[in-house]
């Protein structure tokens, strides 16, 4: 059965380190099976094989599990002796191959020696060495140019050891889950123990009930001691196989590098490509990187744009709107106060103007009764004086008169006696004027008569009519009421 496994293992080539679930499941389980049966049938049947591995079906499950782990085991280990004599005849295959390609051009060598690979045997071909070697040889094909080997290698490298990890995942789930069946069993049993503990017997027959407990208890922790012990020899195992692929991964990368390193490296003569061809690749990746950048640089900032366009004219029509509705609110609100104020305002100038206008037109009627009435006055007043006139042109003449019939006179006694009635009575009439409010000035008491004076002043009057002036004349106008002009003129 091995032989066929190998045998389709060489037929379809599989992934390094890798070992097919299926087979590996059914071998575990014919392997359990044949483990049980030989425990059941004799020559197993050894009592402690009995006690630790058939006493309950959690020790059944973790020695099931051991076996489905050995056998993954068993597999690998299989498979890194097989790969570790393919890698040593395929290693002195490619050396042979790498020493006939000594006349081959640096630039066609890639080609020639996958060529030559690929006429090989195939189970060289097709082991993990064959495999690898195909792999370096073709991208060093599809790069173009002989540079970078080292750095192909050591990415194969890694992924080698990857997935070599990866290969012992189901082998690290069985050790952690047969512990935990290990205390499962331990739960189950002393759950059990407890449960058909008799307390009746655990009262009469203490010896007896003691007994059963310690032998339910025997159970419960002899699960947990095989699938401890299992774990560790599972462990361990485990260790011993992963040092041999650890040592078949170092034999890979050192035949490889030892066989491929020297004959595809760069020519030591062409320094000209050695020299530009880092630079080159610099260049044209900066730029591919540029590109990828710049591209999408654009279409981020082509799509900031076009969010914040749509942020934009969102916003400015919220913001339009929410502006155009507070400022038509508030243009109404100032409209309408506004308004308010105007007719307030033309509400009271109306009737601060109605108020001035009635005191105006009651000003102007005052105004126009007292013009009225001082036009009256000014009438009565030029009507008096128009009287006065009149008045006064009578006593001139009345004056004249008497001053010629005065000069014509023969006796000065008659003259005098006349001028002092003349006087007289322009004084009378000075009074009546005064008092009558025609001449402003105060009134003239009119002087009494004086008879015995009379002869005194006739002698003046002579001389005074005669030319000559007297003494006593002066005293005698000083004594004299004033006169106006009009009457001294008359007289």
């Amino acid at each position: 059965m091995d032989v066929a496994i190998v045998n389709r293992q060489q037929r379809t080539p599989r992934e390094s380190f890798s070992v097919a679930l299926p087979p590996v499941l059914i071998l575990g389980g014919v392997l359990s099976a044949a483990f049980y049966g030989l425990i059941l049938l004799g020559p197993l049947d050894v009592p402690v094989l009995r006690r630790y591995c058939t006493n309950h079906p959690v020790a059944i499950a973790s020695v099931s599990l051991f076996f489905t782990g050995l056998t993954m085991l068993m597999f690998k280990w299989w498979t890194a002796v097989r790969q570790t004599a393919w890698t040593a005849a395929a290693a002195s295959a490619l050396r042979r191959t790498i020493s006939e390609g000594g006349d081959v051009t640096p630039a066609q060598r890639p080609a020639w020696l996958l060529a030559r690979w690929q006429a090989a045997d195939a189970s060289l071909r097709n082991c993990w060495f064959g495999r690898r070697v195909e792999q370096i040889l073709q991208m060093q094909i599809s790069r173009g140019r002989r540079l970078g080997i080292e750095t192909d290698l050591e990415k194969l490298a890694e992924a080698d050891a990857d997935r070599q990890h990866d290969s012992y995942s189901l082998v690290r789930i069985i050790n952690w889950a047969m512990p935990m069946l290990g205390f499962l069993g331990t739960v189950l049993g002393i759950s059990r123990t407890l449960g058909q503990l008799d307390t009746e017997l655990l009262a009469t027959a203490q010896q007896e009930a003691m007994n059963q407990l310690t032998a339910g208890l025997y159970v419960a922790f002899d699960t947990t001691a095989t699938a401890l012990v299992l774990t560790v020899a599972l462990m361990f195992i485990q260790f011993a196989i992963n040092r041999v692929e650890l040592r078949l991964l170092s034999r890979l990368h050192t035949d490889m590098q030892q066989g491929l390193t020297a004959f595809l490296s760069e020519d030591p003569l062409d320094g000209r490509d050695a020299l530009l061809a880092p630079i080159r690749e610099m260049t044209e990746s900066l730029i591919q990187s540029n590109r990828r950048m710049a591209e999408e640089q654009a279409a981020i900032f082509s799509q900031t744009l076009a969010r914040r366009e749509q942020a934009w004219t969102t916003w400015t029509g919220e913001i339009a709107e929410t502006f155009g509705r507070s400022m038509s609110e508030h243009l109404r609100e100032a409209l309408d106060a506004h308004v308010n104020q105007l007719r307030e305002l033309q509400d009271h100038h109306a009737q601060y103007f109605d108020t001035r206008w009635k005191q105006w037109h009651t000003n102007l009627s005052s105004v126009a009764r007292q013009l009225h009435e001082q036009q009256k006055g000014m009438l009565e007043h030029t009507r008096a004086l128009e009287q006065l006139r009149a008045q006064t042109v009578d006593l001139q003449r009345m004056e004249e008169a008497i001053l010629e019939s005065t000069l014509r006179l023969e006796h000065l006694k008659q003259i005098e006696e006349a001028s002092a009635c003349m006087v007289e009575a322009v004084s009378v009439l000075a009074i009546s004027l005064e008092r009558a409010g025609v001449i402003r000035g105060g009134p003239v008491r009119p002087r009494a008569a004086r008879p015995a004076a009379a002869a005194e002043t006739a002698r003046p009057r002579e001389q005074d009519v005669d030319g000559e002036p007297s003494g006593d004349g002066g005293a005698a106008d000083k004594d004299a009421p004033a006169v106006s002009p009009t009457s001294r003129k008359a007289a």
